[in-house]
C-alpha cells in the first residue's frame, strides 16, 4: 500500500490505496474541461432566454465552484485531488479561496510557493505555458486578477443566496427589475414619470425568498422572509463563463504537468488580447439586487427557546 499525507485547510488526511499516483492520474484522465463550455453553447441556442439564462447562471456558479475546486487540490493535495475534493466542503472551499485571497502564510501547501497570493498559485499553475516569456507574465498576472475577482463571487453571501435559490429551484419569478427615484412634491405621492431617474434596469434576473433570522437570533428561532430580487447581464454572464472554463482547463493542464504528464500534451487556453479578461466587469445592469418587503416588529417577539417551540408542536 501507499498513503499521502494532505490538508483540506488545517485539517489533516492519510490517504491509503495501492497506487496513489495510478488513482489520481485515473482522476485527472476523467475530468472533462471542456463540459461548461458544452454547456454554455447549449444554453446559448434554446429560444427560451429567460429560462437559459437562469440555467446559464446556475452553470455559471457551479463553474466558478468547480474551478476553486481543483484550486485548491492543486495548492494543497496535487497527488490525489480528487481525496481532496471529496474532503472539501462548501464551507471548507470558501475558507480556503478566502485564505488565499487573503494571503494567509500559515496555508499548508503541497507546492513550494513563495508566498500565498493568487499569483503564486497561477505561478505554479502556467509554470509549463511559454516559459520565460511576456507572453507567460501576462498570462500569470491576468489569470490570477480574474482568479481574485472571482474569489468575491464565490465568498459574496448574496451570490451564495443566490445560487442556493437557484440550484434548488425555489426561484419564485424570472426576470429582472427596474429602479427609478425622484423626489416627492407631496409627502406619499410619487412624482411624475418624467421626473423619475432610472439607476437601475434588467430583463434578466430572478426574484427569491431568503430566510433569516429575527433580532439577530437573539430571542430564539424566530425567522422571516424576504424577497430578493436580482439583475443581470446576459454579456457578463457569458463572458464570465467563457473565462472560468479556460480556467478550469488551465488548472487540469497544471495538475497534470506536475503529476508527470508530458508538457506537450497539455493544454493551456487564454483570450487572445490581455484586454479580454476586463470585459465582462464593463456590462453593468446598474443595481444588481433589490429586496423591498413588508416591515416586522422584531422588537415586539417574544423570547422562545427550541425545547419549548417542540413542546407546542407535539401537544397538538
Amino acid at each position: 500500500m501507499q498513503s499521502s499525507i494532505f490538508t483540506v485547510n488545517d485539517s489533516p488526511y492519510c490517504l491509503w490505496e495501492a497506487d496513489v499516483a495510478d488513482r489520481n492520474r485515473a482522476f485527472l484522465d476523467g475530468l472533462d474541461p471542456e463540459y461548461f463550455s458544452y454547456l454554455l453553447d447549449t444554453y446559448i441556442e434554446t429560444e427560451d432566454e429567460k429560462r437559459s439564462l437562469v440555467a446559464l447562471k446556475i452553470a455559471l456558479h457551479h463553474s466558478i465552484e468547480t474551478l476553486f475546486s481543483l484550486l485548491g487540490a492543486f495548492v494543497q493535495a496535487p497527488d490525489c485531488a480528487y481525496a481532496w475534493i471529496a474532503k472539501c466542503s462548501n464551507a471548507d472551499l470558501r475558507t480556503f479561496v478566502d485564505r488565499v485571497t487573503r494571503g494567509d502564510a500559515s496555508l499548508i501547501s503541497k507546492l513550494r510557493l513563495p508566498d500565498i497570493s493568487w499569483k503564486s498559485v497561477a505561478r505554479a499553475a502556467f509554470n509549463a505555458y511559454q516559459p520565460g516569456t511576456e507572453r507567460q507574465a501576462q498570462t500569470v498576472h491576468r489569470f490570477a486578477s480574474l482568479w481574485r475577482a472571482l474569489s468575491h463571487e464565490l465568498l459574496d453571501q448574496a451570490a451564495i443566496d443566490e445560487y442556493n435559490a437557484l440550484k434548488h429551484g425555489f426561484r419564485i419569478r424570472s426576470g429582472g427589475f427596474a429602479l427609478a427615484i425622484g423626489t416627492e412634491h407631496q409627502y406619499g405621492i410619487p412624482p411624475p414619470d418624467s421626473e423619475m431617474h432610472m439607476i437601475g434596469k434588467s430583463d434578466h434576473g430572478v426574484t427569491f425568498l431568503k430566510i433569516e433570522n429575527m433580532a439577530g437570533g437573539r430571542l430564539g428561532p424566530h425567522i422571516r422572509s424576504r424577497q430578493t430580487s436580482v439583475n443581470w447581464s446576459t454579456e457578463r454572464v457569458i463572458l464570465q463563463f467563457q473565462l472560468v472554463g479556460m480556467s478550469i482547463n488551465n488548472v487540469v493542464s497544471g495538475l497534470k504537468v506536475l503529476n508527470g504528464y508530458p508538457a506537450s500534451t497539455c493544454k493551456f487556453l487564454r483570450p487572445q488580447e490581455d484586454a479580454d479578461f476586463d470585459v465582462p466587469w464593463q456590462y453593468s445592469v446598474g443595481v444588481t439586487s433589490a429586496n423591498f418587503d413588508f416591515v416586522l416588529d422584531e422588537d415586539g417577539l417574544p423570547p422562545v427557546t427550541k425545547a419549548e417551540l417542540l413542546a407546542k408542536l407535539r401537544s397538538k
